[in-house]
């Protein structure tokens, strides 16, 4: 049977749920972060700019991975002894991505 999650009441149900859904919105913004890289490869663009803005963007990109890992761990470690770490940990993650998908969409839009 498939999970429902709208129903989900377990501890195990509502992890699976909750990595479900961040897995979807991990795969958006992939798709976002592929997308502004694409854009920086129009030919319209000044290239000289765009090139040092493909290499600011890849860095932060590296960056702001490091740091959504670090403060998820850190809301995972003040949670450690409680069932609902997993699913505060998740959420963290997912918190982030849906942030950093805005921001890159701004950055796409000027700023």
């Amino acid at each position: 049977d498939a999970l429902d999650c709208a129903k989900a009441i377990s501890t195990l149900d509502i992890n699976e749920c909750a990595s479900i859904e961040q897995q979807r919105v991990e795969a958006s913004l992939n798709a976002t972060y592929k997308r502004v890289l694409a854009f920086l490869d129009q030919d319209d663009l000044v290239r000289a700019d765009a090139i040092r803005a493909k290499t600011k963007l890849i860095e932060a990109q590296r960056a702001w991975i490091k740091f959504r890992e670090a403060d998820c761990d850190a809301v995972y470690s003040l949670n450690a002894s409680g069932t609902i770490r997993t699913v505060l940990g998740i959420g963290c993650m997912q918190a982030h991505a849906e942030q950093r998908i805005k921001e890159l969409n701004a950055f796409m839009e000027g700023g």
